[in-house]
C-alpha cells in the first residue's frame, strides 16, 4: 500500500498526480475567463465544469500521497515548515476550487459562466500557483523524494531500484539534498572485473 501511495524511489506518486490536476484546474480556469470575456460561453459553461470535476477527483489521491511524503520529513526542519505551509495552500486552494465548483454548477445547467466561479476561480489559481512555488522548493531546493545517482544504470534507474526508500528524504538538519545510500558500487564494480 505504501508504495502505491508513495511510489518507488526517485519514481514518487505525488508529481504526476499533481501535474494532472494543476493542468485540469488551469484548463477550468482559462475556460471560465474566455467564456466571461464571451468566448464559446455555452462550451466554456460546461467545459470547465467537467476540467474542474477532474482536478477535484484527483485531489485526494494527490492530498495523499503529498500527506504520506509529509509525515516522514524531519519534524522542526525548515523543509518541513515549508512542507507545512504547502500543505495549507493547496488544501486552502483545493476548497476554493470545491467552492468554485459549486457556484459554477448552475452556470453548467444555464450554459452560462457564473462570475462567482470566475472570482472564487482566480483566487484559488493564485493559492494553486503559490502551493506549487512551495512545492519546487521542496523538490528543488530540499530535494524531497530526489535521488541523486548520476552513475545508476538506465535499467535501475528507469525501474527505480536505486537505493531504497529510506534514502529519498533530508536528513534531520539538511539544508539541501540528503545524502542518499549510493547504489551498490562496490558490488558492481567486483562484477564488473
Amino acid at each position: 500500500m505504501r508504495t502505491l501511495l508513495q511510489g518507488l524511489p526517485g519514481k514518487p506518486s505525488h508529481p504526476p498526480l499533481t501535474d494532472a490536476s494543476i493542468g485540469a484546474y488551469t484548463v477550468a480556469v482559462v475556460m471560465l475567463v474566455a467564456g466571461a470575456l464571451g468566448l464559446e460561453e455555452e462550451q466554456m459553461a460546461h467545459g470547465a465544469l467537467l476540467a474542474l470535476s477532474f482536478g477535484l477527483l484527483l485531489a485526494a489521491p494527490t492530498a495523499l500521497s503529498g500527506l504520506a511524503d509529509w509525515v516522514r520529513l524531519p519534524k522542526q526542519t525548515p523543509v518541513r515548515r515549508v512542507a507545512t505551509v504547502h500543505l495549507i495552500s493547496m488544501v486552502a486552494a483545493t476548497l476554493l476550487f470545491g467552492a468554485t465548483w459549486i457556484a459554477q454548477l448552475d452556470g453548467y445547467r444555464d450554459d452560462q459562466v457564473e462570475t462567482l466561479a470566475v472570482v472564487l476561480g482566480l483566487i484559488a489559481m493564485g493559492l494553486l500557483t503559490a502551493g506549487g512555488f512551495l512545492g519546487g522548493t521542496l523538490a528543488y531546493v530540499y530535494g524531497v523524494r530526489v535521488l541523486k545517482q548520476p552513475d545508476a544504470p538506465m535499467a535501475d534507474a528507469l525501474a527505480g531500484r536505486t537505493g531504497g526508500d529510506d534514502a529519498v528524504l533530508p536528513a534531520p538538519g539538511a539544508h539541501g539534498p540528503a545524502p542518499v545510500r549510493a547504489l551498490d558500487t562496490q558490488r558492481r564494480s567486483e562484477e564488473q572485473s
